[in-house]
């Protein structure tokens, strides 16, 4: 097997541990008060290099102190595919946005790109596992949102598909209320 083969063949067995781990009936994961800004900056700072490689850039808004009581691993990974998956379908040098505030008393997430978007009838289907766009031209597993969906549900948050303003998909992650607390798995 070729480097670029078992590439992509760890990043298939790390996405099918992430998504059995934030499946209904998995482990309940330690939970802990967790900065969403700053969960933000992390995962960007990681995937920085991946960006500048497509001569891109990601920018982040965080607003204020955005704090819920949630799993590290799982809301790293959720902010993580929705980013990766934002720089893979962008054009080069294009950016990504990433903003985080809190409205109402929920936290909210939205992740902005200026690839192809999706087509309003194909958004409910994006979300189950193994499915890939036939016109996607990028390399993937299929589960990336899939698993962003499965954590959230897990955080008791809703995901919504939408048209960005830079021409792609909006994302938008909207967590309960604080004190709601997690939904139980």
């Amino acid at each position: 097997m070729h480097g670029a083969g078992i590439e992509r063949s760890a990043r298939l067995i790390e996405q099918l541990l992430t998504l059995a781990r934030s499946e209904p009936g998995a482990p309940a994961q330690a939970l802990e008060r967790i900065d969403l800004c700053a969960l933000a900056r992390e995962v960007l700072a990681a995937m920085h290099a991946m960006a500048r490689e497509r001569g891109g850039e990601l920018a982040l808004e965080a607003e204020g102190d955005v704090a819920i009581d949630g799993e590290r691993g799982g809301l790293s990974a959720l902010l993580r595919n929705l980013v990766d998956n934002a720089i893979r379908y962008s054009p080069p040098r294009s950016r990504v946005d990433v903003r985080v505030w809190s409205e109402g008393g929920s936290a909210c997430l939205r992740v902005d790109d200026a690839g192809p978007g999706i087509a309003a009838a194909e958004r409910p289907r994006v979300f189950d596992r193994f499915y890939r766009r036939a016109a996607a031209g990028e390399e993937g597993t299929g589960l990336g949102l899939a698993i962003v969906r499965s954590v959230a549900e897990r955080h008791g948050a809703t995901v919504t598909l939408g048209d960005s303003p830079a021409g792609g998909l909006r994302v938008e992650v909207r967590f309960a209320p604080a004190g709601a607390g997690l939904p139980h798995p």
